[in-house]
């Protein structure tokens, strides 16, 4: 009869979790929402930044008109990659999307930058052979001197991207992941 009534009393009792969505939000937006910010904040300084090279770059390219012009399509189609990434990203809604669906979208912009990593390397030596084409034919500046310099370069475009971008989209995976953890346990 006692087991019977502890059961009854056990099934009518109200069990609610220590933690609601809010203070599931908030764990998220301790790290991870200055982390997102981040991101968005370094996608509208990349559009700001390229809209700034694209006559900056005929200046210095305008000598070599192929270039040139490689260059100011390159750049134009980096803006509008630049506004995909920044709509993609705005479209993630902390405030109002499950865990899950933040998640599965902090994913795909990850694959996006990783893409756009890879992309942007292949693009990086095309451009800089391209345009070490045109400088080595007329200026005769010693190619261990331009190997160099391409080196430095292209070890400051993987530093660039692992501070901007990687670093940030690490905090915010943990966040997810912590919070997602977290619900697990709670069920």
């Amino acid at each position: 009869m006692d087991l019977d009534n502890i059961k009854k009393t056990w099934q009518q009792t109200d069990i609610r979790p220590d933690i609601d969505d809010d203070k599931i939000r908030k764990m998220l937006s301790n790290e991870g929402h200055s982390a997102f910010n981040s991101l968005l904040k370094y996608e509208r300084f990349g559009i700001i930044m390229l809209i700034i090279c694209l006559p900056i770059g005929y200046l210095v390219f305008g000598k070599y008109m192929p270039v040139a012009v490689s260059y100011i399509i390159s750049v134009l189609l980096g803006i509008l990659w630049q506004l995909y990434k920044y709509r993609k990203l705005k479209e993630v809604d902390m405030a109002q999307h499950s865990i899950t669906e933040i998640s599965n979208q902090v994913y795909r912009y990850r694959k996006i930058i990783y893409k756009e990593f890879i992309v942007g390397l292949v693009w990086f030596i095309a451009f800089v052979l391209f345009l070490g084409y045109w400088e080595f034919s007329d200026e005769g500046i010693p190619s261990f001197i331009y190997i160099i310099a391409m080196a430095i370069a292209f070890v400051a475009v993987i530093f660039t991207y692992k501070k901007l971008y990687w670093n940030n989209i690490k905090k915010l995976e943990a966040a997810i992941k912590e919070v997602e953890e977290f619900e697990e346990n709670e069920e």
